[in-house]
Order: structure tokens, then sequence, then C-alpha cells
């Protein structure tokens, strides 16, 4: 019943035709025993065209409700996954990448074994017209023989449940592949096969001659997930030898009382014919049918799906980060703040007995909201930021309070695991505080106040968002994606299989700029000479993917990333450059002079750089330093040499180093 009432997510026009051919499959076969009955008794033309047309109407709607059952599972899967994808770009960064969500996602989005919701919608229907057309032909059974056609009827459930159970229920052969121990199996041959044929460990594996270790590996990986699946066939095999026994017997007692009924005079030749084909239908639903695989491997993705839709269903999710839709708004926010989207932290508001039917057609229910909120003249600003990501035991940031002013050049620095790309994370609005408020926004430079523009329409600015929770208060505040208020680049960027042109134009796909424009951005990142390598310039597919492509080396693609956050800093563009590591494949003389570039490029915007190379950030305005969760110091870089404390430390220690280094 839950499949089915996603069938209304379908639409009339491609419902409609849809349950049309579904009662025709399933009422014209019990309808066709009364032309049938009629021409064994009485013959003639009319009761034999009846009854061919009865037969080829069946055939058809039969196989045109393949088609148009598709177009329906197709449909309404497009919903489904509309909806996911919307509130996926809603989560909280830290929710989204934990492993449960991500494999909701994927379940959600690409089904299980080829089965979605859609397909199970359409599976219902269809088991439904077996289920209609069984009843039938036991109703017509009963007008003769009522006790046999219950028989009959009884027989075939119980054996239609018991193929689905040997199939696909509990311990069933096809559900075995599916058990964590099997799955296990699958994933470990699945990844040596990968290895050992894939391209991506080609060059190892023939330079130290891996391949017969892998190519054995994998050999026993697949037998040991091959062998309790080949038991568990011989198993099926052996229960449908019980089943196919069961179902000739109650057949063929069926067909000898209808032949001794016949014998004695209570049953006339039409009446034998009806209640033939009347009891082959009810044995024909006793046979099972491939809908029982739809339904079975279908629910995985119905509950990802409804796990999604429900957030505070979600297993993973925590008290501080579950999602519904935010409904006041700050009165003094600018009326247009198309910048700032938002969803609700902490609001439990979706009821366990949501169904994925309503939720997926609830136009409201995950469309985000905007907000602003005005701070002083900080245009990035954490206040008692505390953070710890979903399910550890503590958190990584604890209290922070850091205010960053518009023009600013801010460097953060600390060891590995100091928290520093969570740090960043939170000041772009990826990550939501688990208590405290951050504010992020730009104001217009060097006055302190927030700007009134509007992003991507010629007009500097944009509104200032509010998230986090209120610790005065103990109420919960908003998360908040400020696509259009900081530029970033992050360590794991990211690498389009796509043209030079379109990986830095994607900085800000809504800015109308030309070649001149990525030019510049490729010359602020020192990335002008990759046009010197690539056989068609900025048309060159940065992918061996494709005719005429090419790859990268890490260095290479590190300034492509670089070239597309500064291609977002045009003059109507992100007042905020946030950068994680941005020279971390580059050698020295091309960080020096990549770091030359960025303060050229954002001078007047503000700069935030994230680095463990000292030598990189001394020139920062002030720099703070990361230590066990918290600040530890901030101040210019002579200051914190006066200081004598972490930094100058690890400054001189760097020092050393290159020093006897040096030839």
């Amino acid at each position: 019943m839950k499949y089915a009432a996603l069938l209304r997510l379908a639409g009339t026009r491609r419902l409609l035709p849809f349950m049309l051919l579904s009662a025709g499959a399933a009422t014209l076969g019990p309808l066709s025993t009364v032309p049938l009955g009629l021409l064994v008794s009485h013959g003639g033309a009319m009761p034999l065209i009846t009854l061919l047309l009865a037969l080829l109407a069946q055939e058809l709607c039969t196989a045109l409700r393949e088609p148009t059952g598709t177009a329906t599972a197709r449909r309404i899967d497009g919903v489904l996954r509309g909806r996911v994808r919307t509130v996926a770009s809603n989560l909280p960064l830290a929710l989204l990448e934990t492993p449960a969500t991500q494999a909701d996602l994927r379940l959600a989005l690409h089904g299980h074994r080829g089965r979605t919701p859609g397909t199970a919608a359409v599976a219902a229907a269809g088991e439904a017209s077996r289920l209609t057309s069984a009843l039938l032909g036991a109703a017509i059974l009963a007008l003769h023989v009522w006790w046999a056609a219950l028989l009959a009827l009884s027989l075939a459930l119980l054996q239609n449940r018991r193929i689905a159970t040997m199939l696909v229920g509990p311990g069933g052969a096809d559900t075995l592949a599916d058990s964590p121990a099997q799955a296990r199996r699958r994933r470990r041959a699945d990844y040596l096969s990968e290895v050992a044929g894939g391209p991506g460990a080609a060059k190892e594996l023939r330079v130290f001659s891996l391949q017969p270790f892998f190519i054995d590996r994998y050999v026993t990986a697949m037998r040991a997930f091959l062998t309790p699946q080949s038991r568990g066939r011989r198993a099926v095999v052996r229960g449908y030898g019980t089943v196919l026994a069961l179902q000739l017997l109650s057949a063929a007692g069926t067909f000898a009382l209808l032949a001794w009924h016949t014998g004695t005079g209570l049953l006339g030749p039409g009446d034998l014919a009806r209640c033939v084909l009347a009891a082959l239908l009810v044995f024909a639903y006793g046979a099972g049918s491939h809908q029982m695989f739809e339904l079975a491997h279908a629910s995985e993705p119905y509950n990802a799906t409804l796990r999604l839709l429900t957030p505070t269903r979600h297993r993973s999710t925590p008290d501080h980060a579950t999602i519904a839709p935010e409904t006041t708004r700050n009165p003094r926010a600018p009326k247009d703040v198309s910048s700032v989207r938002t969803v609700r932290i902490g609001d439990a508001s979706a009821p366990e007995s949501a169904s994925l039917a309503r939720l997926a057609t609830d136009e409201d229910a995950f469309a985000p909201t905007r907000t602003s909120s005005i701070r002083d003249g900080s245009v990035l600003a954490l206040d008692g930021v505390t953070f710890a990501y979903p399910g550890a035991a503590t958190p990584l940031l604890r209290d922070l309070h850091l205010h960053v002013h518009p023009g600013e050049r801010l460097a953060i620095v600390g060891r590995n695991g100091a928290g520093k790309t969570t740090l960043a994370k939170l000041l772009t609005g990826l990550y939501t505080p688990t208590t405290g408020t951050a504010t992020i926004g730009t104001a217009t430079p060097g006055t302190g106040t927030p700007g009134t523009g509007t992003p991507g329409t010629g007009t500097p600015g944009t509104g200032i968002a509010t998230f986090g929770t209120d610790t005065s208060t103990g109420t919960t505040g908003v998360a908040t994606t400020t696509s259009a208020t900081a530029a970033a680049v992050f360590q794991d960027f990211i690498r389009y299989p796509l043209s030079l042109r379109d990986n830095v134009s994607l900085g800000d796909p809504a800015f109308d700029g030309t070649d001149a424009d990525v030019l510049s951005a490729l010359e602020s990142a020192d990335a002008l000479d990759l046009l010197d390598v690539l056989p068609d310039g900025l048309d060159t597919p940065l992918s061996r993917a494709f005719t005429r492509g090419r790859d990268l080396s890490g260095g290479q693609w590190q300034k492509v990333a670089l070239a597309r956050a500064m291609y977002a800093l045009h003059p109507h563009g992100r007042q905020i450059l946030i950068v994680d590591e941005p020279t971390a494949h580059l050698d020295a003389r091309a960080e020096r002079e990549i770091f030359e570039r960025l303060l050229q490029r954002t001078r007047g915007r503000t700069l935030i750089l994230i680095s463990h190379r000292f030598a990189t950030v001394r020139r920062a305005d002030r720099i703070v330093v990361l230590d066990g969760g918290a600040i530890a110091e901030e101040g210019d870089h002579a200051e914190l040499l006066a200081a004598n404390g972490h930094y100058a430390h690890w400054y001189h220690l760097q020092a050393n180093l290159i020093t006897q280094d040096a030839p």
C-alpha cells in the first residue's frame, strides 16, 4: 500500500493510461469466460468474435502496460529525486558528509539493483492487477463449485507467498547477496577486479608484476561470494519442487472434480470451459511473478528516501542538525537577499508517521527561505563557537571568538589536525556550529556597513546571515549557504572534466564574463603557461577521456582551482576570498609569486589564508594560531615573534629546516 500511494506523483497524464491498461489486463481474462462458455455451448460467430476481441484486447493491455508503467515509474522517481536533491543541498555539510547520509543518498538517487520507489509503485499496481484477476477467476469458479474455488484460491495465495519468501524473503536466495557478510565479500571482489583490470593501478601493477597477485585474490574473493549464493539457489530449486508438486496436485484435483461434475451432469460443456479458464487464472497467481523482486529490492531506496525527506527519522541526525523549514524573517532584512539560503536546525516538526507520497508533494516542506542579520563592522564573526562532527565524542573546536573586518588579510595557522579546514568551512557557512553564533556576509570595504546591493546585478554587496545556537536563550538559529558572499579554494578542490574555460568560469556562472576575464583569472593564479601545453587553449578538455583532452599535474590543477576563485572576484562579485593551503602542490618560488598575486587581486577585499608555510603568511595583517581546538595566539608577524610562543617556535623551526636544506 505504501508503494501504491506513490502513484499519484506521476500525474494524471501518465497515471490514467497506466491504470486503465492495468484494469484491462486484470478484468478482460475473467470476462472472456462468458463468450467462451457461449461458444462451447451454442457455437456461432458472435461468441467467437467476442472471445477473440476480448483476448486481443487483453494482450494489447498487457503489452502497452509495460511502456506506460516505465514512464510512470520514471516520473515518480524524478519527483522524489528532485526533492532529495533539494534536501541534500540544504543539509548541514557535517551531516551530509556522514557515511549514513551518503549511503541514503546513493540509494535514493540510484536505487538498489535497478529497483527504485517508482518501479515498486508500478509493481504494486501490477501485483494488484494479478490478484484481481485471480479473485475474479475464483468468483467465477465459485458460481459452480464454491468449495473448490476457495481451496484453489487459498493454495494459490500460499504458493505465491512461499515463492516470495524463498526468493526475496528474509534468508531468501536473492536477498542473501544483500546480507552484510555477502555485501562485504562482493565489495572486496569488485575492488580487486577494478584494481586488476582498471587503468588506475595499471602502471604499478606492470612495474611490480602484481597482476597474478591481484587476479588470484580476485578469484578467491569471488569464490567466497559465490559459494553461499550457489547453496541458496540449490535450496530454492528444492523448494520450487515442493511448490510445483503442490500446484500440480491442486490443478489435477480441480480438473478431476470439474470432469466428475460434468460427467454427472452438474456442469454443462459451456460451464466446464468457463470453470477451466477461471481455474487457470487462479493457478497463474500461485506461480509468482517478477513484481516480487521489484517490491522487495525497492524497500531500501524507499526507506532511504523517506529518511532523507523526514530528517527527524534519519538515524545519524544529531539533535542540533535536524531539518525543517525556517519560517521567520528578520524584519530588518533587505528586500532582496537572494544570496542567502537557510534551513532550520533543531526543529523536530516532521511527524513520525509522515508518508513519502505526502512529503514529496509538499512544495514548501524543503524550500529554502531567507534571512539576514546585521552585525558590527565585522564581515565574518564567530562568537562562542564550538563544533563537533556528528558522532564525535569531543568537539574539534571549542569556544572560538573571531571577528574579521572588511578588507583585512587574515592568516590561520596551526599543526595538522588543529581544525584549520573545519574553521574555513565554518567561515564559509558550510558547517553549522554545534553551539555559538557565526555571522557571515559582506560589508562595504572601508566603511564597516553592510552592502545593500544584489549580487549578479551589477551592484556590489550582499546580505549578511547569522546561524548557530544562541547560547544566552538556548534557541536555535539558521544554517546559511553564502553562495554569493565568499569565494573559497579548499584542499580537496574539484577537478571538472570540462574545458579550461569552463573550469575557470564556474567560479561565477551567473557572471557574463569574456575570455579576457578568464585569462585575467588565470594570470592572477600564475596559470597562463597552461595555454602553451594545451592543444586547443581554453577549449581543451581537462580530461584524457575526451579526444584531444589533457590531464594536469597536481600543481597545475591547484592553479586552475585558484583561477576559478579569482574569476569570482570580478568587480561585482565576491568580497571575501578564503583559501585553504592554496600552494600545497607548488614549489617555494611559485608559492611566493601566487601569494603576491593574491594580495594584489584581493586589494580592498577580505582575504583569509590558511597555510602551514609561515613564510607565506608573514605579510598578513593578522595571524591566528590554532592549537588544541582553540585560538592560542593572534597578532601580526612581528608581535607573534616577540611573544615567543607557538608561532615563533614553528616559524623558527621551518626557517632552520629551509636553511639547512639550502645548498
